[in-house]
């Protein structure tokens, strides 16, 4: 029987970057990013050499919008923007197939997942494998069809076929339509019916079967439940109709066309292109078919049972061997210990035996090792203590060259094995699904060594580019106080997020009935379509060439007719229910908390990011999306307190142009914004209106960011002259600030970088690009990162310095979040006034600028109180 390979493009690259990503990208000397690249090449490899097969296609979507839409508008409308840095590589993987001499394929309104269900269908008589992280596609299994999906990271693939299936969830392939069309689907924004999750929709099914007999029978249910099924039957219909793959596409290609003959030459020539070194090497013997002189290299290790008491001391190297979960809940399966070049491999049992080998961990011994946070969580699920990490291989690259553009300067020369490159090294250390054990130490050995080679290059440059203090005493102490914040968690009233989405669908009803009701029809509120034929032709508002609804559209009309505004409302309180009522409930863990993930190397201003769930993107502006915050609460008899930095932004601006008048305003204490709006609109303080504060402050804010006159003209509603205006006014009211912002651009020209006020760098590129609008946001980068680079230093210093008097102080209570320039606290009430004072003190004392830092502190029983 032939076997046809069926590859899920758009699932799989976007697996592979968010696989990868964690910890540090990947680019090219010339900053191209290749993470998933890298990892869909890995995944891709993997699957052929398990199906072997004679023909492969890969399937792309082949743009945002599908007849998926046109039933219902917000279809995977719940999604975040894709990274740049993903979107970049789109074309790339493209190259990649190409290169490789792989059939790819798309068509417009078509997704993927639809190309390869029509196609498994087309060839009963063949062997069909079907790759992807998909589960959707599970419903396209049967008695010749296996779907072989991406477990975890990029090495664990797990074949799905109708026995297992009936094994693992108890329902046949055809069934998980009806399993999307009850519990619905969060990462498509498939509605299914609110409150249904996998666990009952899986014991409707075993009861009822399908959707349809589940909906003839609902008078058989009870309480709740049926409420919730007769109220939404339409929409458990209508999400099965969005859930189920086309299996009848006229397709005008066959197996035979997609016939697996791979061009090795031009593949390495990719791979040499894109600077992936090991998979370079790895192709070239297929080429050549000779084997690679680097396999003749032997790295030595050895597996051991007890640790050799030479290795019990100082700057010694630390590799995991670990599981790829959420880092708070990580396994750990053994250790690589690794000292000058005696390199050793402990599993866990053994381990737990050695008590010289405890006793040192936990000790003030210095330790090397990549990604320390991951490696205090690795340690704490083991129950195992450890101290003394000193050197962390994933930030000292970082710091070094935050874009990766001088990658080259940094890498190891060292070869001792070409498999592990800095591909391996810069996605999440994971444990590979490897053949055998001794694989498996192999791989964990290797980063180890990878390590120390990693320390051996950066240790030197982190000393010239004088930044001992940024690494030693902010990062790397920063990552213990972040382990312990994800360790924490933070409390979840959920029965308050189940409130928020039932008023939230209450609200949504509200909107659409008074949609309607401007225009005495029904019609379908979520179809672009549709309501442009109410907006522009019935209701007669203006209209646009593209015939667009969407947000930047809506604005403009508004006034024109209250519909729009009703329909603003509606899409957010309809974001609010998907997004963040419904969203944050599968992260809720079971302690009931939610343990957000702090990615310290991914931004390159050094601002921290979250993720998993991201709370950092919770407004505090908009009260509809400010509610959510009611539902994060401190633990049983505590308080929440947070405290936030005010206008540190503008603060840092002052100081780091040393702008008198600035400067003096905020030693004043004078409200920053009206001083603007009396420099800027040449008033006084008397006649400086609400609207000339917002303006003033539209142009103090932009300033940081480099705005330019367009972009203060589309914030503001006026014309780009009289932004501009502003904007002269501005730097003649503040001479310094664009002395200063001069001299940070013709600095960046010359040396390819800027610096924060700790010496923190971020290289921009974009300074010297022949394209004008590139080299123009390389001069809006310049002015900011600085400013905002010191603005994140500042509230690293604070969390740092918090800490420490909390631990002299052997408080109770926690620190528990950080979200921009705010922190959040769980605390003792015996401790409030403590807390109070300690943190104050500790963010207003973080930095000695020429301007005061001001901190406000704020108590209450929830997040939403506290702020």
């Amino acid at each position: 029987m032939k076997k046809l390979l069926l590859v899920d493009g758009n699932s799989m690259l976007f697996r592979a970057y968010y696989a990868t990503i964690y910890g540090r990208p990947m680019t090219t000397s010339k900053g191209i990013p290749t993470n998933a690249i890298f990892g869909f090449a890995s995944m891709f490899q993997k699957a052929l050499d398990i199906v072997q097969p004679d023909s492969v296609l890969v399937a792309f979507d082949s743009g945002k919008h599908t007849f998926r839409h046109d039933i219902y508008a917000e279809y995977k409308g719940g999604r975040k923007e894709t990274p740049e840095e993903l979107i970049v590589q789109f074309s790339l993987i493209r190259d990649y197939l190409d290169a490789f001499h792989i059939t790819r394929f798309e068509i417009p309104s078509i997704e993927a997942d639809d190309i390869i269900g029509s196609m498994s269908k087309k060839y009963p008589d063949w062997d069909i494998n079907i790759l992807s992280s998909d589960r959707d596609l599970l419903q396209l299994v049967d008695d010749t069809t296996s779907v072989w999906l991406m477990k975890k990271g990029i090495s664990d693939i797990e074949e799905n076929t109708v026995d297992s299936l009936k094994e693992t969830m108890g329902i046949s392939p055809e069934q998980i339509i009806d399993l999307k069309g009850l519990m619905g689907d969060a990462s498509d924004n498939i509605p299914g019916i609110p409150g249904v999750g996998e666990k009952t929709a899986l014991k409707l099914l075993a009861d009822y079967g399908t959707v349809e007999n589940l909906l003839e029978h609902k008078e058989e249910l009870k309480g709740k439940l049926k409420e919730k099924v007769v109220e939404f039957e339409d929409q458990a219909r209508l999400s099965k109709t969005l859930a189920t793959i086309k299996i009848d596409v006229d397709l005008p290609i066959t197996a035979d066309d997609c016939k697996y003959d791979p061009n090795y030459q031009t593949l390495v020539s990719f791979f040499n292109e894109m600077e992936m070194r090991s998979l370079v090497k790895k192709y070239e013997q297929l080429v050549t078919n000779e084997p690679s002189v680097n396999e003749e290299k032997k790295m030595m290790y050895q597996v051991v049972e007890t640790c050799p008491k030479e290795l019990l001391s100082d700057d010694v190297v630390i590799s995991l061997d670990c599981s790829n979960t959420h880092p708070v809940y990580t396994e750990l399966f053994g250790i690589a210990l690794l000292k000058d070049n005696q390199c050793v491999y402990m599993d866990i049992e053994h381990m737990r035996k050695d008590q010289d080998l405890l006793t040192w961990l936990k000790s003030e011994h210095t330790k090397i090792c990549y990604d320390s946070k991951l490696v205090y969580h690795t340690f704490a699920s083991s129950k195992i203590d450890i101290e003394g990490i000193a050197f962390d291989t994933m930030i000292a690259p970082f710091l070094c060259d935050s874009t990766l553009t001088s990658w080259e300067r940094i890498r190891t020369a060292y070869d001792f094995n070409e498999t592990l490159r800095k591909e391996e090294v810069y996605g999440t250390i994971v444990k590979p699904k490897l053949p055998d054990f001794n694989e498996q130490v192999k791989f964990t050995c290797e980063q180890a060594h990878f390590s120390k080679q990693l320390k051996m290059n950066c240790k030197p440059l982190i000393e010239e580019y004088k930044m001992n203090e940024l690494f030693y005493e902010l990062e790397m102490p920063l990552a213990k106080i972040l382990f312990n914040m994800e360790q924490e968690g933070i409390l979840i009233d959920s029965p308050v997020l189940d409130e928020i989405a039932s008023d939230t669908l209450k609200k949504i009803e509200e909107y659409s009935k008074r949609i309607m009701g401007y225009v005495g029809e029904e019609f379908n509120l979520n179809s672009p379509k549709q309501l442009a034929e109410v907006l522009f032709d019935k209701l007669g508002l203006p209209g646009n060439k593209k015939r667009s609804t969407s947000v930047d559209v809506l604005e403009k009309l508004q006034g024109f007719h209250p519909i729009v505004d009703d329909l603003m409302e509606y899409r957010k309180v309809q974001k609010l229910y998907s997004t963040y009522a419904e969203g944050l409930k599968k992260y809720i863990g079971q302690d009931n908390r939610i343990h957000t993930i702090y990615n310290q190397c991914a931004t390159q201003t050094g601002r921290l990011s979250s993720s998993d769930p991201n709370l950092q993107n919770i407004s505090v502006r908009d009260e509809q999306a400010r509610i959510i915050r009611k539902a994060f609460i401190p633990s049983p008899n505590n308080v929440l307190i947070a405290s936030d930095y005010s206008q540190v932004e503008l603060r840092m601006l002052a100081h780091m142009a040393n702008e008198k008048g600035l400067i003096d305003a905020f030693n004043s204490d004078l409200d920053i914004h009206t001083k603007t709006a009396m420099d800027v609109f040449k008033v006084s303080k008397d006649e400086v209106t609400s609207q000339l504060r917002r303006q003033a402050k539209a142009v103090n804010f932009g300033i940081v960011y480099g705005i330019s006159d367009f972009g203060l003209s589309q914030q503001l509603g006026i014309s780009r002259k009289e932004a501009q205006s502003f904007i002269d006014n501005y730097f003649e009211a503040y001479p310094g600030i664009h002395a200063y912002m001069d001299k940070v651009i013709e600095d960046c020209k010359e040396n390819g970088y800027v610096t924060t006020l700790l010496n923190r760098r971020r290289e921009i590129k974009e300074i010297h690009d022949k394209n004008h609008m590139v080299r123009e946001f390389g001069k809006r980068a310049a002015m900011n990162a600085p400013i905002q680079g010191s603005a994140a230093d500042l509230i690293k210093i604070a969390m740092i310095h918090i800490q420490r008097e909390m631990t002299e102080q052997k408080v109770k209570s926690k620190m528990i979040l950080q979200v921009h320039d705010e922190l959040i606290f769980d605390v003792v009430q015996d401790e409030i006034e403590l807390m109070k004072n300690l943190i104050q003190t500790g963010m207003e004392k973080a930095m000695d600028l020429r301007v005061p830092l001001v901190a406000e502190c704020q108590v209450g029983s929830t997040w939403y109180e506290a702020k």
